[in-house]
């Protein structure tokens, strides 16, 4: 059986951390909630309906607001050999979530990544992929959007992939667009603190796609889809397939064909790696664009949607 310390990062959530707690909390050894500066109630929520007595620990500006520096000191605070990170806007099953804390570790690598399953209303769903499970010597990287992806590459370590629990996220439909400037102040913030941490240039790359600013987008997703990170081969993906949509639209079938055909090389190069062997959708996409682009189907290649 796994022994897990949980660690969540809340603030203003008064809304959803019983709901996303009272049915599970109790199966974790040791629980860490840092509340960042609520003023909703979500503290006495934690004490009074939970018995957790939250750590108050206020993001910085001048790190970007990052998460991560607080989640690392949560992560600090449980002695579990495995740790799990949740939002409080994402839910677990209870039978699920005994089924994955019922593993036998020696069988385990470094880290279980599950589905991740983000509504917009009742009719949509979009499917991705989560690590929020990992053992204890691992910690998140990243200003925004942060992870332990990259610390577990960096020790050569690697992830498998659980059907037993999904991760049922739920954000606040009409908060998305104020979310959506706080990310993108943040994304501008990590980008002048950190320009080689090429994560954030995937991330606001597709911010600028999906908000219709295409020189942006293609400026970032290119830098992206030529640099290769090695410590973020999904990430550059992505880009590529974004980079490729960009093309496509405007009707340039050869550049469309270039970026897809150099992508599904890349992809071939890194196809052994732990998040690669996950990722249900990226190498269908790729192949089915490059046929589509054979035949000068430009305007249906579209990239699939991002739950974020």
């Amino acid at each position: 059986m796994l022994d897990i310390g949980l660690c969540m990062t809340v603030k203003n959530e008064a809304a959803n951390i019983v709901d996303c707690l009272a049915g599970i909390v109790d199966l974790f050894a040791q629980v860490v909630i840092i509340d960042t500066g609520s003023t909703d109630g979500t503290r006495e929520l934690l004490r009074e309906r939970l018995g957790i007595e939250p750590l108050f620990m206020p993001l910085d500006p001048d790190e970007c607001c990052a998460l991560s520096s607080r989640r690392n000191m949560g992560f600090d605070q449980l002695s579990t050999p495995w740790l799990l990170t949740l939002d409080a806007d994402e839910r677990l099953d209870r039978a699920e979530l005994e089924a994955v804390i019922s593993f036998d570790e020696r069988d385990l690598p470094a880290g279980v990544m599950f589905g991740w399953d983000t509504s917009y209303g009742p009719d949509r769903i979009v499917e991705d992929y989560k690590l929020i499970l990992f053992r204890r010597h691992h910690r998140h990287r990243g200003l925004v959007h942060d992870t332990a992806q990259p610390s577990l590459r960096e020790t050569g370590e690697s992830a498998c992939w659980s059907p037993l629990m999904r991760i049922r996220h739920y954000p606040n439909l009409p908060d998305i667009a104020r979310k959506d400037d706080w990310y993108a102040w943040r994304l501008d913030c990590a980008l002048r603190r950190e320009p080689d941490w090429l994560r954030y240039h995937w991330f606001s790359g597709y911010m600028a796609y999906r908000l219709g600013h295409e020189a942006e987008a293609e400026a970032l997703t290119r830098t992206m889809h030529e640099s290769r990170p090695p410590l973020f081969p999904a990430e550059s993906l992505n880009a590529s397939m974004v980079l490729a949509a960009i093309h496509a639209a405007r009707g340039e079938r050869a550049a469309t064909e270039a970026v897809l055909a150099e992508a599904l090389q890349y992809h071939r190069q890194v196809a052994d790696d732990f998040e690669i062997k996950v990722n249900f959708r990226l190498g269908p996409w790729l192949e089915d664009a490059a046929e589509k682009a054979a035949r000068g189907n430009l305007d249906t290649i579209t990239p699939y949607p991002f739950p974020y």
